[in-house]
């Protein structure tokens, strides 16, 4: 036996500090969320986010400009192009009610019942934060009257886990928010997380890092929703994803350096025409004793006291701002072109026809085209839900149905050139055709013509009771 072997500890009790050293170094799931917690609040995305809200909201970067001489004026101009270009691309596709495109008419009536006015304002509230934000989010469930309805959650309050590179399937997810509650007769915040995954439901209270059980809100549920009485859970994960575009890249990434540069050089530009004066009083041999009883006499008499060979001269100050507005018109545009939007205070388009209308909306429109088939996907994902709360309220099996939910933009036209165009098409287009295309058609004019053509009708019979035929036999 070598002598270490005396101090060696025997081999069961290596074993253990073995195990037990691999146990202390296993992380436990609760861990591992509590980690991406804190590595999503800390990220650059999720900071991009609160920027583009704010952004959209006016609260630019130059609401921080500060001036450290006191004399000097600190204007602070912010200019709403985000809000402008946001909601000038929410306006153009989604401002009109999308068309339910489905050969089974069961189905369409159902459809339209549950793509209802609130439903499609929350859609357009959704484009609204996919474009600030990159990505935003809506959560299917079941309301307390049984029906199907759908919470939009803030971009910023939720953490996917992805099945995919493609980010287009998420596996579970995590969302954090904060909520006041009364502790102790103290308003106090606490920061919420649930943890939604295939098995149902698990709700912590984030402190100091870690993650505690929420008592409260039940720790944890083995089910997604209820209907009547009876727990469910979804063969999804009951979170439906809407992206600006395929990259999660919201409009602000393109344009924040042009918002910030306007509005800096729009605001030194105010700042010089308010500390400039209008002119400088030259003195020479004044007889007053300051400059304000110099003033005070001018104001009152017109006149001022001058020694001998004094003189009063006024030097004109000279204001260049032609430089700045150059600059500030070349941002502008900037800001247009790499925001994908259309400038409405161009002249030009005023009277511009149809193709040069068409050409100046190219960019909205490519950038539309992009939204468009991102909510197509997102769509499709949301009937998923839809046809199978149907089959569950025993409403319908429609899950082989197709069906196309269209969008109608609200494309701009020159309405004369296009009711000229409908015009020359009379005898070689059929008549609804030409109406189709007209720029005042809505569906009600069919009703109105076919009423149009009742009163008409009326009044032929009517004319003929008066006047009975006079081939009848007697």
């Amino acid at each position: 036996m070598l002598i270490e072997d005396l101090f060696r500890a025997p081999w069961h009790e290596q074993m253990i500090g073995v195990i037990q050293e691999m146990v202390d170094n296993v992380i436990s799931d609760n861990e591992i969320l509590a980690k991406e917690i804190q590595e999503w609040e800390n990220s650059e995305t999720r900071k991009t986010m609160i920027t583009g809200e704010l952004y959209y909201r006016n609260k630019t970067d130059i609401l921080k400009k500060e001036q450290n001489i006191t004399w000097k004026s600190n204007q602070k101009l912010a200019h709403g192009f985000t809000k402008k270009l946001v909601d000038q691309k929410i306006g153009y596709l989604l401002s009109k009610e999308p068309t339910v495109g489905t050969e089974n008419d069961d189905y369409r009536e159902l459809l339209t019942n549950i793509f209802d006015r609130s439903l499609l304002k929350k859609i357009k509230n959704v484009g609204k934060e996919a474009i600030n934000k990159g990505i935003a989010y809506l959560y299917p469930y079941i309301n307390e009257f049984g029906n199907l309805s759908f919470m939009k959650f803030p971009s910023e309050q939720i953490i996917p886990f992805w099945g995919d590179n493609e980010h287009m399937e998420i596996l579970s997810f995590l969302r954090v928010y904060t909520q006041s509650i009364y502790m102790n007769h103290e308003k106090v915040t606490q920061k919420k997380v649930e943890y939604y995954h295939p098995g149902g439901i698990k709700f912590f209270i984030m402190e100091v890092g870690k993650l505690i059980p929420d008592v409260p809100a039940g720790i944890e549920q083995n089910y997604h929703f209820t209907l009547n009485d009876k727990p469910y859970v979804w063969e999804k994960i009951p979170l439906i994803h809407f992206k600006y575009n395929e990259e999660e890249q919201p409009l602000i990434d393109s344009i924040k350096s042009l918002i910030d540069n306007y509005n800096l050089q729009a605001s030194t530009n105010a700042d010089l025409l308010a500390d400039i004066p209008k002119f400088i009083y030259k003195l020479v041999n004044y007889g007053g004793t300051d400059l304000a009883e110099f003033l005070s006499d001018l104001n009152k008499y017109m006149a001022v006291k001058l020694d001998q060979d004094g003189d009063v001269d006024k030097l004109q100050a000279e204001i260049q701002t032609e430089a700045v507005e150059k600059e500030i018109d070349r941002n502008r545009n900037a800001i247009y072109e790499f925001g994908r939007g259309v400038d409405t205070r161009d002249v030009n388009m005023r009277d511009a026809s149809g193709v040069a209308l068409k050409f100046r909306y190219s960019d909205l429109d490519i950038d539309c085209n992009i939204l468009e088939s991102e909510f197509q996907s997102s769509i499709e994902h949301m009937l998923w839900f839809i046809d199978h709360y149907l089959l569950m309220t025993e409403q319908g099996d429609f899950t082989d149905e197709k069906v196309n939910i269209i969008f109608n933009r609200d494309i701009i036209t020159a309405e004369s050139e296009a009711i000229d165009n409908c015009e020359k098409s009379i005898g070689i287009l059929d008549d609804k055709t030409i109406r189709e295309n007209h720029p005042w058609y809505t569906e009600e004019v069919e009703e109105r013509l076919e009423e149009q053509e009742r009163e008409k009708q009326k009044e032929i019979d009517g004319y003929l009771d008066t006047f009975p035929d006079v081939n009848n036999d007697e």
